[in-house]
């Protein structure tokens, strides 16, 4: 019975549902226990075998959400980074237009005085 203290909630609400348990949502841990043991089929190995297959289930599923929050995260970053880098390709592209009209206004001043 220790192999049920070492079990989450979520995973020993599956185990009960599994064993074709009634399963209330406000029962707590030590009542999920009780509803196990007390079962009229109580086969110790094989809920030990089965506790374990759900909680190695939910451990994959677990990493693969990680791993899924990871990609968002990066694809993200890689989004904001192309932004950031339009962003400062435009700003460059204003400074040199902004260079070329000071230059073209440069020349038609020198143009003007040299007119005079």
């Amino acid at each position: 019975m220790a192999y049920l203290a070492r079990g989450k909630k979520e995973d020993l609400v599956i185990l009960a549902e599994e064993l074709g348990l009634t399963v209330k949502k406000e029962f707590k841990v030590k009542q999920l226990h009780r509803l196990i043991t007390e079962s009229p089929s109580y086969d110790e190995e094989f809920k030990r075998e089965l506790l374990g297959s759900i909680k190695e289930e939910r451990e994959k599923r677990e990493e693969s959400e990680k791993q899924e929050r990871e990609r968002e995260r990066e694809r993200e970053k890689q989004e904001w980074d192309r932004e950031i880098e339009r962003e400062k390709q435009e700003r460059d592209r204003e400074i040199e237009r902004e260079k070329q009209e000071r230059d073209r206004e440069i020349e038609r001043e020198n143009k003007s005085g040299i007119e005079k």
